[in-house]
């Protein structure tokens, strides 16, 4: 049963590579979210700012909320994308999982079977 080892040991190789991806989309899910983060505190200051100019200078008030309100888009859209990088890291570490495991399983099982 020569061949359940070659296919354990293709698998372990296979789970390595899926962790090592999904570490890399954790690390850009973490990058996302802390650009959601930067986006929704500049909105946040943006409308603290139109707040304080609101009886002073409305042009500059309404400028400002408009500002504020596109940080806050580019916020939602960050979210949406963060979503999709987490969602898939957790597939590619579940894929992770299976392969390690099925490779291990694979590995044990085939020398169990050639010493018999």
């Amino acid at each position: 049963m020569k061949w359940m080892s070659w296919v354990g040991a293709g698998l372990l190789v296979v789970g390595l590579v899926a962790a090592g991806l999904s570490a890399f989309a954790f690390s850009r899910a973490g990058e996302t979210a802390a650009r959601i983060d930067a986006s929704l505190q500049a909105s946040e200051d943006l409308l603290r700012e139109a707040e304080s100019a609101k009886e002073s200078d409305p042009a500059r008030y309404e400028q400002l909320t408009g500002e504020a309100g596109r940080r806050a888009q580019f916020a939602e859209l960050d979210q949406e994308e963060h979503d999709s990088q987490t969602q898939g890291a957790q597939l590619l570490a579940a894929g992770a999982v299976a392969g390690l495991a099925g490779g291990a399983g694979l590995l044990v099982i085939g020398r169990r079977r050639a010493r018999v």
